[in-house]
């Protein structure tokens, strides 16, 4: 039985009014869910609140508007969960702590924030923050924000999102800003402070094995360490070698030090936020395998226990390899592995993304849109036929659209959200389910309430959950 049966929901769509907050929590707790994980610091930098600690960065309307004390109103008059969902180190290039403090950035070897990186044939424009810097954003602003909020707030949790390095850009490229430059060395005894220049061989290098010399901690860095640019030193301690002529290993202590703030960052928040509010808990999404995000985006969330309470791996389609039934097998195989891995969190919920449940469906379909922009038919009929038997059953007019275009070859003006809901076939979600309760799963979290309205899952969900409740 799924305990918990949470959602990933957003803030612009709750409203700003009592009544619409009200009809808005209603729908969801209507089909099952009794956990609402709500967007309250975007991506963009901006806030959901009436804070008082940065006002500059509240969004327009949220500064009249009290967005979290209406939600945890209705919430509470339905016995329903609210957790209060919070992006960490992810900012817009227009935001408030970017603008004032542009220095807070995370910086690859050239010295570029993360908006200069091209992701998906797009530029991005998010703005990653440095997490080790202090004083930086993670002391100055964010956590300043977040003790604000436990206090005005007696929420469920409060939630990490993006509580890591970037992933998706040059895990291995960030960060190398000043302070980072400055830190990694220090932070990894690569050099003695009273000592400086003295490179402290060893008096015999006796062992066979060159790194099996490493107790007398020699000095590391080149004596030319500070001559060099940003980018060679930034390459050194990237790809370089603990002993010279020895193996290219200095990548670990990067990835340690990584590591290290991550975790810190988690101990900070719980210290700040339960000393004004002691009973609150502190919930994180993180990365399915808390091994692998280690290394590539400083996330090994096994560390996280004592400051954590409730871990909510990411369990997306997109984050596993292969068709929909391997997801499905590879879910069932994860989840058993997260089990053990949050042996020592008080909680552990699967979060499961919507959207990518219907990559047979959806892909096929942009497939075609983008094969007649391009101007070759002929490629947009090999997609068609993937879906073309569905289509018809489901939405003869949408298959009579698409079928016009590539007889045509003109462009497909029919967009994905136009097409049947019922063209989305909700066993898929169903399926999802079923699978995280077959492994004796505390709880679900659905990513996000905006799907349901875009798959026409609400009934599916309802459906579902109806043998979860109480």
């Amino acid at each position: 039985m799924l305990k918990t049966r949470g959602v990933w929901c957003g803030s612009h769509e709750a409203g700003k009014d009592q009544r619409s907050v009200a009809n808005y929590v209603e729908r969801m707790h209507a089909a099952g869910f009794n956990a609402i994980f709500v967007h309250l610091k975007g991506g963009d930098g901006r806030l959901y609140w009436p804070s008082k600690t940065k006002p500059e960065a509240v969004a327009p309307g949220y500064e009249s508007f009290d967005l979290p004390a209406a939600l945890l109103q209705e919430c509470r008059k339905r016995s329903m969960q609210m957790h209060a969902w919070l992006i960490d180190f992810f900012e817009g290039e227009n935001g408030a702590a970017y603008r004032q403090h542009p220095e807070w950035a995370m910086l690859d070897p050239r010295g570029r924030p993360t908006n200069h990186e091209t992701l998906r044939g797009s530029r991005f424009t998010g703005l990653w923050m440095c997490p080790a810097r202090r004083p930086g954003y993670t002391d100055q602003w964010l956590i300043p924000l977040l003790k604000e909020f436990a206090e005005m707030y007696d929420v469920d949790s409060i939630h990490h999102d993006y509580v890591r390095y970037p992933g998706d850009l040059a895990p291995d490229q960030y960060c190398f800003c000043d302070d980072c430059l400055d830190q990694i060395p220090i932070f990894n005894g690569c050099y003695s402070k009273t000592f400086p220049t003295e490179p402290f061989y060893h008096e015999s290098y006796d062992r066979e094995y060159l790194e099996a010399h490493w107790e007398q901690s020699p000095r590391v860095l080149p004596a030319n360490w500070n001559l060099l640019d940003r980018a060679s030193r930034s390459r050194f301690l990237l790809e370089g070698s603990f002993f010279q002529g020895g193996r290219n290993d200095l990548d670990y202590f990067f990835y340690n030090y990584r590591k290290y703030w991550i975790t810190q960052f988690t101990r900070e928040c719980a210290e700040a936020v339960r000393a004004v509010r002691p009973n609150i808990q502190i919930s994180a999404a993180v990365f399915k395998n808390p091994v692998h995000s280690g290394r590539f985006i400083g996330q090994d969330w096994r560390e996280f226990a004592p400051y954590v309470d409730i871990a909510v791996p990411m369990d997306y389609r997109d984050h596993f390899p292969g068709d929909f039934d391997t997801y499905l097998a590879l879910l069932a195989e994860t989840i058993q592995s997260q089990q053990r891995w949050a042996a020592d969190f008080k909680s552990l919920l699967i979060g499961c993304a919507i959207n990518f449940l219907f990559f047979e469906e959806e892909r096929p379909l942009n497939a075609i849109r983008g094969s007649l922009k391009q101007g070759d038919p002929a490629a947009a009929n090999v997609h068609f036929a993937q879906i073309s038997d569905r289509l018809q059953a489901e939405d003869p007019s949408a298959h009579a659209a698409i079928s016009r275009c590539i007889q045509s070859g003109s462009p497909l003006e029919l967009e994905n959200d136009s097409v049947a809901k019922s063209f989305w076939p909700k066993e898929k979600l169903l399926r999802v389910i079923e699978t995280v309760a077959a492994q004796n799963s505390a709880g679900i979290v659905l990513f996000c309430e905006d799907h349901l309205h875009k798959y026409g899952l609400w009934d599916a969900v309802t459906d579902a959950f109806a043998q979860h409740r109480d």
